[in-house]
């Protein structure tokens, strides 16, 4: 693999990484996380936080200028994709080796160069290449056997497409309303649609959407390609994962990085769907970019499952 992490890149004020309570459940006291039955404890998760203020300048700047929220969000995301690949591998029987990790190490220039601008150090980046690597075997298991089928229409925004979304959760009758009245694109071409059928081996980077990631009976709100101010609405009415590929289809020249984000998408579906709680100040959990994000409003998509009829 070419590169193992992102580098620290400034973007206004944020930085760009490519990579107490009582109930039921685990206690939150000291937790930066919940997932399922398992704990991420606050402590550890500072424990990085300072080390990634020691080891990279940027980030000990953007401390410096109380502009670290950034940082904590990533490396919170970071913690909760482990630990659903984690679990993901373990039901699906997928593994890699040590020297695989070794290998893909050494080929992005060891650990200290791996680890440069990223949330990890020397010592704690070979989970990251882990996880990268079980996340890329994850995709290759499932990337030629997935077809889903949807109903769909473009809307013209981000806000507009949630506002339907969160129409179609309440009334599913709605998604056929918009459907019918959804315009057509400038060559003619309708812009919606019932009874789609999509096989992720046809189309491979649309399987590390959310519309591969959900369950039947979901809406789902999102951006095909992230900043190109094209937002899709769908309504999934049927999942499979191991539907028969069709036509001539070939996925076996996929790039790692295509197979990865495949793999991240399902991790969570993989892992039996546990439920996922963020400490509030590393932001609330954003399943449509599988990351954390600043708070609800700044979701990067909308999905919920639909309410059945009365």
């Amino acid at each position: 693999m070419r590169t193992v992490q992102r580098r620290f890149t400034l973007v206004g004020a944020a930085v760009a990484l490519l990579v107490a309570g009582c109930g039921t459940g685990p206690s939150q006291v000291g937790a930066a996380a919940i997932v399922g039955d398992s704990v991420i404890p606050l402590e550890q998760v500072q424990q990085r936080l300072d080390t990634i203020r020691k080891k990279e300048p940027e980030a000990q700047k953007l401390q410096d200028q109380h502009k670290f929220d950034e940082v904590s969000r990533i490396a919170m995301s970071n913690y909760l994709r482990h630990e659903l690949l984690v679990r993901a591998a373990d039901r699906q029987g997928v593994t890699v080796s040590e020297d695989a990790v070794t290998k893909a190490l050494a080929d992005a220039g060891g650990p200290e160069t791996a680890s440069e601008g990223t949330v990890y150090d020397p010592t704690t980046i070979r989970e990251r290449v882990k996880d990268q690597l079980l996340a890329v075997e994850l995709g290759r298991k499932y990337v030629d056997k997935m077809e889903v089928t949807f109903d769909y229409f473009y809307a013209k925004d981000g806000t507009d497409a949630k506002d339907k979304a969160k129409q179609v959760e309440k009334d599913p009758a709605k998604m056929a309303e918009f459907v019918k009245a959804a315009p057509q694109s400038p060559d003619g071409r309708q812009l919606s649609g019932q009874g789609e059928k999509v096989h992720s081996a046809e189309v491979p980077r649309f399987a590390a959407t959310p519309l591969f990631g959900v369950d039947p009976g979901t809406v789902v709100a999102f951006e095909p390609e992230k900043n190109n101010s094209q937002w899709i609405v769908a309504y999934v009415t049927e999942f499979k994962d191991n539907a028969r590929q069709r036509g001539e289809a070939s996925t076996e020249q996929l790039e790692p990085r295509t197979l990865e984000s495949i793999g991240v998408r399902l991790a969570r579906r993989l892992a039996g769907d546990p439920e996922i709680k963020v400490n509030p100040r590393f932001g609330v959990w954003d399943p449509s970019d599988n990351a954390c994000a600043a708070s609800e409003d700044t979701l990067s998509g909308y999905q919920a499952p639909v309410r059945s009829k009365s």
